[in-house]
C-alpha cells in the first residue's frame, strides 16, 4: 500500500469513528448540535449523513428558527415569498442558485464559475439588504440594481500574473475582462462612439500582498456602491443617509420580535409573518415619506432619528393614520417607536442599525471567496470606466471589478440603467 493511499484509509477510519461517536448521542443531544447551525446547506448535508440524522435535522422547529434566523432584518425586502407551509420547505424554495459563466482572458487560460449553492444564496441576501439603494434613486436612473451580481471563478491554467508590476494584457485579455465587466454593454457613449477601444475600460487599481479582504475589500461603516467595489465613506456616521429606510428596518425589527412567538407556536407561518410584516412597513414608508420635509426642516442632523425619540415621546409627527395598519397585530404606533428608540440606544446611529444586516452578509461570503481566492497577493482590477469607482465615464451604467489571485477570482457588479438622452451631460443629479 503507498502512503497516500494509507492516508486515505486513515482518513476514512476517523471519519467512521466520527459518525459512530456523534450517532452513539441521544437525540436531545444531536438536536442541540443541529440548533446550532446557521446555514441551511450545513443542516442539508448533516441530514445526508444516515436515516438517524436526517430524521434528527428534519424537525419542524429546527427549520423555523432557522428560518427566522436567515431572513432576520430582511423581511420587510423579501422579494419572492414562498408558498410552502412547512418551514424546510419554504426555506429551500426561497433559496435560488445562479448559472455558470465563463471567461476566458488568455488562449490557454479560462476563468470558470463557482457553482456554488451556499454562495449564490448569501450573495441574494446580501442583495437583499441593499434594496433601499435600488428605490432610492436619481431622477436620471430609470432602474437600478445597488448589487447587480458577485461571482466566483477558478483560474484553469493561469497564464496571466495579474499582480506582476510589468502587468502587461494582451488584447484578448483585455476584451475578455471588459465582456465580463459588461463594460462596451453599458457605455451609453457607443451610441456615438461604437469602436470604443477596450483598454479604456481596464485598469489596475492596486495590489495586495497581504490582507486583501482589509486593504481592497471595505467592509463598513456604510457599506459602498457595491461592497466590493468602492470605500465607504471616511465620515462613518457623521450623516444620517438611510433616512426613511432606516425608519423601516427599525420598524421591521420591533415587528418580527412581536410576531416571532405566535410563529414559533404554530400559529402564524412564515409566510404570514412575511407578509404582514412587508405591509405594515410599507405603508409606514408612505405614510411617513408626507412627513419628512417637515422632519428635515425641523432637525437638520439625523432628522429621522429625531423623529423617531419625538413620536414615541410626543406623537409628532403624527402617524395616527398607521395605527389602522398596525390593529390587527395589537400594537399602538407609539409603542413601536418606543421600542425603536431601544434600538437607537443600543446602536447610537440609524445607519449603523441598516448597517448591521449588510456588514452580516459579507461577512457570511468570506469564508467562500478565501476558498476560491486566496488570502495573499491579489489584484483589485476595474473592469468598466464608471465615474462611481473612479472612472471618468459619467455615462457608463455598469461599475463593475475584479479581485484576482493566482488561483481565483472575486466579480462584482453594480448597476444603474440611466434614462437620459444622447446630447444630454449628467454631472452629479443636475442636467447640463
Amino acid at each position: 500500500m503507498s502512503c497516500q493511499e494509507e492516508v486515505l484509509r486513515r482518513a476514512e477510519d476517523a471519519s467512521e469513528r466520527g459518525v459512530s461517536e456523534l450517532l452513539s448521542l441521544p437525540d436531545l443531544a444531536l438536536y442541540e448540535i443541529c440548533a446550532a447551525l446557521s446555514c441551511p446547506f450545513d443542516l442539508l448535508s448533516l441530514g445526508c449523513t444516515c436515516r438517524r440524522l436526517h430524521e434528527v435535522s428534519s424537525s419542524r422547529s429546527l427549520w423555523l428558527s432557522l428560518s427566522l434566523k436567515w431572513c432576520s432584518q430582511l423581511w420587510h425586502w423579501l422579494d419572492f415569498i414562498p408558498s410552502e407551509e412547512e418551514p424546510k420547505a419554504w426555506l429551500l424554495q426561497l433559496l435560488h442558485n445562479d448559472g455558470n459563466l465563463k471567461c476566458q482572458p488568455d488562449v490557454d487560460e479560462t476563468w470558470e464559475r463557482v457553482e456554488d449553492p451556499r454562495f449564490a444564496c448569501q450573495a441574494a441576501m446580501l442583495r437583499r439588504a441593499y434594496t433601499d439603494m435600488d428605490i432610492r434613486v436619481s431622477p436620471l436612473v430609470l432602474h437600478r440594481r445597488w448589487l447587480y451580481d458577485m461571482a466566483l471563478y477558478r483560474r484553469r491554467k493561469p497564464k496571466v500574473r495579474f499582480c506582476d508590476p510589468e502587468l502587461s494584457l494582451s488584447d484578448l485579455c483585455v476584451s475578455a475582462l471588459a465582456s465580463l465587466g459588461r463594460a462596451s454593454e453599458g457605455d451609453l457613449r457607443r451610441r456615438k462612439q461604437p469602436h470604443i477601444n477596450p483598454r479604456y475600460y481596464i485598469k489596475r487599481i492596486d495590489v495586495s500582498r497581504h490582507g486583501w479582504t482589509d486593504h481592497l475589500f471595505p467592509s463598513g461603516p456604510r457599506g459602498s456602491i457595491c461592497p466590493m467595489l468602492t470605500c465607504p465613506s471616511i465620515d462613518g456616521y457623521s450623516e444620517e443617509t438611510s433616512g426613511v429606510y432606516g425608519l423601516v428596518a427599525c420598524v421591521s425589527r420591533v415587528l418580527v420580535a412581536h410576531l416571532k412567538p405566535s410563529c414559533l407556536e404554530g400559529k402564524m407561518s412564515l409566510s404570514a409573518l412575511a407578509r404582514t410584516v412587508r405591509r405594515a412597513c410599507a405603508a409606514l414608508e408612505r405614510r411617513f415619506a408626507g412627513e419628512l420635509p417637515r422632519v428635515r426642516e425641523r432637525w437638520r442632523s439625523h432628522p429621522v432619528a429625531h423623529a423617531i425619540v419625538s413620536m414615541a415621546e410626543h406623537g409628532w409627527p403624527d402617524l395616527s393614520a398607521w395605527q389602522e395598519d398596525l390593529d390587527g397585530l395589537g400594537l399602538s404606533w407609539r409603542e413601536v417607536m418606543a421600542a425603536c428608540i431601544k434600538l437607537l440606544a443600543r446602536y447610537r446611529w440609524l445607519d449603523a442599525v441598516v448597517d448591521e444586516t449588510r456588514r452580516a452578509w459579507r461577512g457570511a461570503l468570506m469564508p467562500q471567496v478565501l476558498g476560491v481566492v486566496g488570502r495573499d497577493c491579489v489584484a483589485r482590477l476595474n473592469l468598466t470606466d464608471c465615474d462611481v469607482i473612479g472612472g471618468d465615464n459619467q455615462r457608463q451604467e455598469m461599475a463593475s471589478a475584479a479581485f484576482v489571485s493566482a488561483s481565483g477570482a472575486l466579480g462584482a457588479k453594480s448597476g444603474r440603467f440611466l434614462k437620459y438622452c444622447l446630447d444630454i451631460e449628467v454631472k452629479g443629479d443636475c442636467i447640463y
